[in-house]
C-alpha cells in the first residue's frame, strides 16, 4: 500500500507528454556503419538513413566549409575593407553585446589587426543605447572618417546607415538576422547568408542560411585574409590565425542557438576542440575562472559555463570589457577581467531569480497560464533590462508558450520575446503591427519596444496570433525520446558511438532514450548542494546501472526500494580520478501501474 501511494504521488508530479518515436529498421545502416543499432537509429531519427551522408556527418572536415567567396557581399566587403588597410584609413568594428557579438567582433578584430589594419572596436551600452547601430553613436564615430563594419547587427538599420552616408562614411553590415527585403539600409555593403541581392545586382543563394553572427565574421575573416594575400593558397600566419579563431566561432555559434548541422556543426565541432588549445589569452583566462581547465568542453559547457560569464558583462553593465578580453588585454589584464565577468555573472543570477519570482507570480495573478491565453506578456518598472531575455526564456520553458518580458520606463516599455517550437515570434510581432514601435530578430528571440499604453492591446493581438498556432496539447511540456531500449543494451562502448553526433543543440538535440519496467534497487540518495539531485541504482533482470537525477531531489520521498519505473534519460560518459563509465541522466521518470508491472518483464 505504501509503495501504491508513492506512485500516485510521484505520477502527479511527472507530466510531461513522452512523445517516442516510431520504431525504425536500422539494422542494415547499423551494420554499414559499423555501429551498434541504437545508434543506427538516433542518425536515421535525424534525418541520415543513407550510409554515406551518416558517414559525412558523424567525421567532418574542415574541407566541408563552404568557399567564402560563395557568401554574398563577402568579396566586396573584403576589397573595401582591404582598401582601408592599404590607406591606413580607421576601421570601426561596431558589435553586438552578446556572446555572438562579442565574438564575431573579436574574430574580425583578430584578422584585421594580423593584417596591419587601424582597428578599433565599439559595443553599444545595452541599457543607454540599445540593440545595433544607433545615430549617436554614427556621428560620434563619424568624426574621425573610419571605415565602419557591422558585426551582427545592422540589417534593419535604415536610419543610421542613411546619417553614415551622409557623413560621408562607408558602412559594411554583416549580419544574420531576419530583414525586409523591401526596406534595406543603403549601405556600402551587405554580408548576409540569406541574403540574394543587392541594388541591381542579384547574388545567387549561400548554400546554408542558419550561420550565426560569429560564422559570419568568420567567413569575411577568410576572406579578407585570401584579399589581403592575393590568393587562395594563404600563408601559414594565416592558417594558424583562422584554425585558432574557430574556438570563438564555436562559442558564438552554440550561444546564439543556431541549428548545429552543416556548416555550424564544423565550425561548433573542430572550434571546441581548439578551445582549451586558444593561444588567445582572455579565453584561457575565462577557462580559468569557469574551472574547466580539467573538463573536456563540449556544448553544454559553453552554453552554460563560458557564454553566461561573457554575456553578463554586457546585461549587468557594458560589454566593451568583454571584447576586450578577447582582444587585445595581456595576460594580467584577462585574468582581472575574468574574475569581473565571474561576479557579474552571480550578480547576474541573483537578479533574474527575483525578477522570475515576480514574473511568474504576476502570471499566475493574471491568469495568462490558462489554455485559452497562449502566449504571456509581463512587465514592471524596475525591472533590470539586461535579464529580460533570460527571464522570457525561463517563462516560455516553464509554460509552454511565447513569453515577453518588459521594463517600464519613461512611459516607454522595452524588452525581450522568446518563443517555443510551432511559433515563430518574428512572425507573431509582425502580426502584432500596430501596438509596436519597433522590434527585431528572428524565429526563438527578439527585442521589441511600445508605449506603456499599448502593452494590453500587443497582449491581446499576441494571445489571438498564439492561440491559432498551438493546441493546448502544445501547452504541457514534451519530451522527444529517440528510441526505447534495455537495460543489459547500455554500455560505456554505446555511449561512446553516441558522443560521436556531438556537438548537440539545436537541429541536433542530445539523444534521448527510455527504459521501461526497471526496478530501484535501493532507495534514492540525495546529493550535491542541499540534496537538489538523485543518484538512483537501477536493476533490470540480472543488469544494473546508476542514474543521476538532477534537479529532482524533491523526488525523494516519492521513491521507495522496490518501485518499478519507466525512466527517460540522456547517455552521458562520465569520468572520475581518471576512470570513464556509462551513466544515465534522468530527464523524467514515471512508476509502472501494478496491473502492467508483470507484462514488462
Amino acid at each position: 500500500m505504501v509503495i501504491m501511494e508513492l506512485m500516485d504521488a510521484l505520477e502527479a508530479r511527472t507530466r510531461k507528454h513522452w512523445r517516442i518515436r516510431q520504431e525504425v529498421d536500422a539494422l542494415d545502416l547499423a551494420r554499414k556503419l559499423g555501429l551498434h543499432p541504437l545508434v543506427a537509429t538516433l542518425l536515421i531519427n535525424r534525418g541520415l538513413d543513407d550510409a554515406d551522408r551518416a558517414r559525412a556527418f558523424l567525421n567532418p572536415t574542415l574541407s566541408d566549409l563552404h568557399d567564402p567567396a560563395l557568401l554574398p557581399g563577402v568579396t566586396a566587403a573584403a576589397e573595401r575593407i582591404g582598401q582601408a588597410v592599404a590607406d591606413a584609413q580607421p576601421i570601426v568594428i561596431y558589435g553586438d553585446y552578446d556572446v555572438d557579438g562579442i565574438t564575431a567582433g573579436a574574430i574580425l578584430w583578430h584578422t584585421l589587426t594580423l593584417a596591419g589594419a587601424n582597428v578599433s572596436t565599439y559595443v553599444p551600452h545595452r541599457i543607454d543605447e540599445g540593440y545595433g547601430l544607433n545615430v549617436q553613436a554614427i556621428e560620434q564615430l563619424a568624426e574621425g572618417r573610419p571605415l565602419i563594419v557591422s558585426v551582427d547587427c545592422g540589417i534593419t538599420a535604415v536610419e543610421p546607415v542613411r546619417v553614415a552616408k551622409q557623413l560621408g562614411v562607408d558602412l559594411i553590415i554583416t549580419d544574420h538576422h531576419e530583414f525586409d527585403p523591401h526596406n534595406l539600409p543603403d549601405a556600402h555593403t551587405i554580408v548576409h547568408p540569406r541574403f540574394t541581392s543587392h541594388a541591381s545586382s542579384p547574388q545567387p543563394a549561400y548554400p546554408f542560411g542558419d550561420l550565426c553572427g560569429a560564422g559570419v565574421a568568420f567567413k569575411l575573416a577568410w576572406q579578407v585574409a585570401k584579399v589581403h594575400c592575393g590568393c587562395d593558397r594563404l600563408p601559414d600566419r594565416y592558417k594558424a590565425l583562422l584554425i585558432d579563431l574557430l574556438s570563438l566561432a564555436a562559442l558564438g555559434t552554440v550561444a546564439d542557438v543556431v541549428p548545429l548541422v552543416d556548416e555550424n556543426r564544423v565550425l561548433t565541432r573542430f572550434g571546441l576542440g581548439r578551445v582549451k588549445q586558444t593561444r588567445f589569452a582572455g579565453l584561457n583566462a575565462l577557462i580559468d575562472v569557469a574551472r574547466l581547465r580539467d573538463k573536456k568542453i563540449d556544448s553544454y559547457h559553453v552554453g552554460f559555463v563560458l557564454g553566461p560569464r561573457l554575456n553578463a558583462c554586457g546585461r549587468m553593465g557594458h560589454a566593451q570589457r568583454a571584447v576586450h578580453l578577447l582582444t587585445d588585454a595581456s595576460p594580467d589584464e584577462a585574468r582581472q577581467i575574468a574574475a569581473f565577468l565571474n561576479s557579474e555573472n552571480e550578480r547576474r543570477r541573483a537578479t533574474e531569480r527575483t525578477i522570475l519570482t515576480e514574473a511568474r507570480q504576476m502570471v499566475t495573478d493574471g491568469g495568462y497560464d490558462r489554455v485559452d491565453r497562449r502566449a504571456i506578456v509581463v512587465g514592471k518598472a524596475g525591472w533590470h533590462p539586461g535579464v529580460l531575455g533570460v527571464v522570457a526564456s525561463r517563462l516560455a520553458e516553464a509554460y509552454g508558450r511565447p513569453a515577453v518580458v518588459l521594463n517600464f520606463e519613461g512611459g516607454v516599455a522595452h524588452g525581450s520575446a522568446r518563443s517555443v517550437v510551432g511559433v515563430s515570434i518574428h512572425e507573431a510581432l509582425a502580426h502584432c503591427g500596430e501596438p509596436l514601435a519597433s522590434f527585431g530578430g528572428h524565429a526563438m528571440a527578439a527585442g521589441l519596444r511600445l508605449g506603456i499604453d499599448r502593452v494590453d492591446a500587443l497582449r491581446d493581438a499576441l494571445v489571438g496570433f498564439v492561440n491559432d498556432k498551438l493546441a493546448v496539447a502544445d501547452l504541457v511540456g514534451a519530451i522527444e525520446i529517440d528510441a526505447v531500449c534495455r537495460l543489459d543494451e547500455l554500455s560505456l562502448q554505446l555511449f561512446e558511438q553516441v558522443q560521436a553526433l556531438a556537438p548537440f543543440g539545436r537541429a541536433n538535440p542530445t539523444p534521448v532514450l527510455c527504459v521501461r519496467g526497471v526496478t530501484l534497487a535501493g532507495p534514492p540518495r540525495r546529493i550535491g548542494a542541499g540534496g537538489q539531485h538523485l543518484r538512483l541504482d537501477l536493476r533490470q533482470g540480472g543488469h544494473s546501472m546508476q542514474a543521476v537525477a538532477f534537479g529532482m531531489g524533491d523526488l525523494a520521498d516519492d521513491l521507495a526500494a522496490g518501485a518499478e519505473l519507466d525512466v527517460v534519460f540522456e547517455p552521458k560518459v562520465s569520468t572520475w580520478q581518471g576512470l570513464r563509465r556509462a551513466e544515465l541522466h534522468v530527464k523524467d521518470l514515471r512508476s509502472v501501474p501494478v496491473g502492467q508491472q508483470a507484462g514488462r518483464h
